[in-house]
């Protein structure tokens, strides 16, 4: 009886339904806008400092010379459909021994934006 009723159920076909289990690709890293490059007497509004998440030292910083950052904000009205606007800047180089970048944008960050956070994305690639 179990035999007769296995070779029915083999005759069936079964759809296999493909899922995406996987999270969705980021092509970002976040930073923390910490402040503009500074002296005891003056600042540098042109040159932003940024850390990056999980970088500690010059040598793993130096993967992202190169790279686009980007600060986006909400404005109060709309400019091409979207509230959302971006300032654009690229990392330069190193400053000190902890991670931290330098970072100069087409427009310099205004003030507000010290302590939050702001998208490093992973282009263009050098390798």
């Amino acid at each position: 009886m179990k035999a007769e009723q296995q070779q029915k159920g083999a005759t069936k076909t079964v759809k296999k339904v493909k899922v995406n289990n996987k999270a969705p690709v980021r092509l970002w890293v976040k930073a923390a806008f910490t402040g503009f490059r500074r002296s005891k007497v003056q600042q540098n509004e042109n040159q932003a400092l940024l850390k990056i998440q999980h970088v500690d030292d010059v040598s793993s910083s130096r993967f992202y010379w190169g790279k686009r950052v980007a600060y986006i904000y909400k404005a109060h009205s709309l400019k091409n459909n979207t509230k959302f606007r971006t300032i654009w800047g690229r990392i330069s180089k190193s400053h000190g021994s902890n991670g931290v970048v330098i970072a100069r944008f087409n427009r310099n960050l205004p003030p507000r934006a010290i302590g939050s956070t702001l998208r490093v994305f992973l282009y263009p690639n050098r390798a």
